[in-house]
């Protein structure tokens, strides 16, 4: 119990350190489950976007900590999580580009 009030603690520390670090332009820290992390900002990954993906992180390890789930088993579990959400997004917006594309080559293909 103590090492969760202690990580929490860290966290809200790194939460200050996170925002201090988006306004400086310097990496981004933060802590995810009592370990320290840094990411450094680019043109393709900008300081809100890693914010953004670090509070979205959190948040899906949060809801496996508040299911009881082992730490060390959390970090699969939230990256199966994800991989499936993306495996999901990518079915429902393949298909309707596919059958586009498909549509296109028809119309475009000489006769």
């Amino acid at each position: 119990m103590q090492d969760e009030q202690q990580t929490d603690s860290q966290d809200e520390q790194q939460t200050e350190e996170e925002k201090q670090s988006i306004e400086d332009g310097k990496s981004i820290r933060f802590v995810i489950l009592g370990t320290p992390y840094s990411i450094r900002p680019t043109e393709e990954l900008t300081a809100e976007d890693i914010d953004i993906l670090v509070t979205y992180v959190k948040q899906r390890i949060e809801s496996f900590t508040q299911k009881g789930y082992d730490h060390t088993r959390i970090p699969i579990l939230v990256a199966f999580d994800i991989a499936n959400e993306l495996r999901e997004l990518q079915k429902y917006y393949e298909l309707p580009i596919n059958r586009a594309i498909d549509k296109l080559k028809f119309v475009l293909e000489p006769e």
